[in-house]
């Protein structure tokens, strides 16, 4: 098995100015600010030099392939007029932010050290600090530990024995299938049943899935192990202990705040609190607001799109793709870029497809 350092870095090929412009100009609104922003965000991959993978760089391509996906299909929502695909869209946007705002703390907390100084003494300093941007390098990697953390809980919990055996016990399908009315009444509610009931396809469903788990849990194991990420696994490890399987991202940094209420309050944004709690609300499922109106004396599910407000969520999650992208392009101009702050040389080609 591959050490994490061994993986080649491929990168989808670039497009020419040519093609997004066509595209773009096509468009207007909303869909035009997207498309823009798209072509933007595609277009920080063109930094990029490394050939081989790292955690710091692994971190950074997690954080912007999901932007950029949840843009693609915040656009096609968009089109179809989806309020409830964007909410959901915007509730991970949101707080996709508030991680990338995480990475970058440790320079911003330094610019604003520098204007405090600045305003002092009135005096206009040039200050790199060479600390600073190794603590936002250190941070892209404890990212991408935590990412795997979290994969690896989620197949480990695929292992547990007692889900095995109830995702695998052919009885409960069995037994419906023996009885026509209950079959009757299960089709009626779900849909044709079809389940797998022959044990030894079962059987090798299950060594099948439980090699391929295996096989997962290994290589975040080997991935987990690695210098630049092993210290960050072991912080995630200590956080967890007493049954505690998850922890935010925001918990890993000491003196930051672990909530989302207590970031929007630190970076003084806490009016955009609401946002992300009905988004969230319609998400989990727990409002009635969002899919009901309610008027003086009649009250009717809402099931025709709202333009007004599908615009409205959608330039939400246009901002909150801008931000990300904005970050994680200083975060590659002025840290990435910089390979002595990695311990890594700068390859002269990456390799597309």
């Amino acid at each position: 098995m591959l050490s994490l350092g061994d993986y080649k870095l491929l990168l989808p090929q670039k497009i020419p100015k040519e093609e997004w412009s066509k595209s773009i100009e096509q468009l207007e609104g909303c869909a035009k600010e997207a498309a823009i922003l798209q072509a933007k965000g595609y277009n920080l991959l063109e930094e990029i030099e490394e050939s081989k993978a790292t955690p710091e760089r692994i971190g950074w391509l997690n954080l912007w392939a999901k932007t950029y996906t949840v843009l693609e299909s915040a656009m096609s929502a968009f089109e179809y007029r989806s309020d409830f695909v964007l909410q959901v869209i915007s509730r991970s946007t949101f707080e996709w932010g508030l991680h990338a705002h995480v990475l970058i703390e440790p320079i911003t907390d330094l610019n604003a050290d520098i204007s405090a100084i600045e305003r002092k003494s009135h005096k206009k300093f040039r200050v790199t600090s060479r600390i600073h941007l190794k603590q936002c390098v250190d941070r892209l990697r404890a990212y991408t530990a935590w990412c795997l953390w979290s994969d690896k809980v989620h197949y480990d919990a695929q292992m547990d024995p007692k889900k095995l055996r109830g995702v695998w016990d052919p009885s409960p399908a069995r037994e419906i299938l023996a009885d026509k009315k209950r079959l009757e009444i299960y089709e009626r509610l779900f849909g044709k049943l079809e389940v797998e009931v022959d044990e030894d396809k079962l059987k090798q469903g299950r060594a099948e899935m439980e090699y391929q788990c295996r096989e997962k849990i290994d290589r975040i194991d080997q991935w987990l192990s690695d210098p630049d990420l092993k210290p960050w696994a072991d912080k995630i490890k200590s956080l967890t202990k007493g049954n505690k399987r998850h922890v935010s991202f925001f918990a890993l940094f000491d003196e930051s705040p672990t909530t989302v209420w207590k970031r929007l309050q630190k970076h003084e944004i806490s009016f955009a609190y609401s946002l992300y709690s009905i988004s969230s609300m319609v998400l989990h499922g727990s409002t009635m607001e969002q899919f009901i109106t309610i008027r003086d004396s009649d009250l009717a599910p809402k099931i025709k799109p709202d333009d007004s407000n599908a615009e409205k969520i959608f330039g939400e999650v246009i901002g909150d793709c801008n931000h990300i992208f904005v970050l994680l392009g200083a975060i590659d101009h002025f840290v990435l870029n910089r390979t002595e702050l990695r311990g890594c040389t700068k390859s002269a080609t990456s390799v597309r497809f």
